[in-house]
């Protein structure tokens, strides 16, 4: 679509639009949003949003608050000290110690495979890389072939 067109469309939604009549509100709308305003200041204090609690239940709240989050570092320290989590923690340490073992090889192995690029002629790493690129076409076409062959019909 060209910008002209775009703006011709958009001078003919604006003309019908505003060719619409004015719509009216129903009469009992009002009525029914001062009362949805009216409920709304008269719920309880702990129904309302925390800024507009009383001031003293605020800091009271507050003060819980620190003092759970306090608590519950503490007590995350101590467990950390503790024989159980020492013995849980070796334990599922030695689940994964494989995982090192396949990082250090996989490692090893993409230090020699740059080593190994780096020390052979270029003109052989392009027929190679040629090779694969003309293998991954070929594999693609032929994929294609057979699954548009298998959902021919007859």
């Amino acid at each position: 679509m060209n910008p002209h067109d775009e703006k011709q469309l958009e001078a003919a939604i604006s003309r019908e639009l505003k060719a619409l009549p004015n719509l009216r509100a129903p009469s009992s709308l009002a009525a029914r949003v001062m009362a949805t305003i009216e409920q709304r200041t008269t719920v309880p204090w702990y129904r309302q949003a925390w800024q507009n609690w009383p001031r003293p239940l605020q800091a009271v709240a507050a003060l819980i608050l620190v003092g759970a989050f306090s608590g519950l570092c503490f007590l995350s320290w101590q467990f950390v000290r503790t024989p159980d989590f020492a013995a849980a923690s070796s334990r599922i340490g030695g689940l994964f110690g494989g995982l090192g073992v396949i990082w250090n090889t996989l490692g090893v192995l993409k230090s020699a495979l740059f080593l190994a690029v780096k020390n052979v002629n270029p003109a052989i790493l392009i027929g190679c890389g040629v090779a694969l690129a003309m293998g991954y076409a070929m594999c693609l076409g032929l994929g294609t072939v057979y699954v548009r062959l298998g959902f021919a019909r007859r």
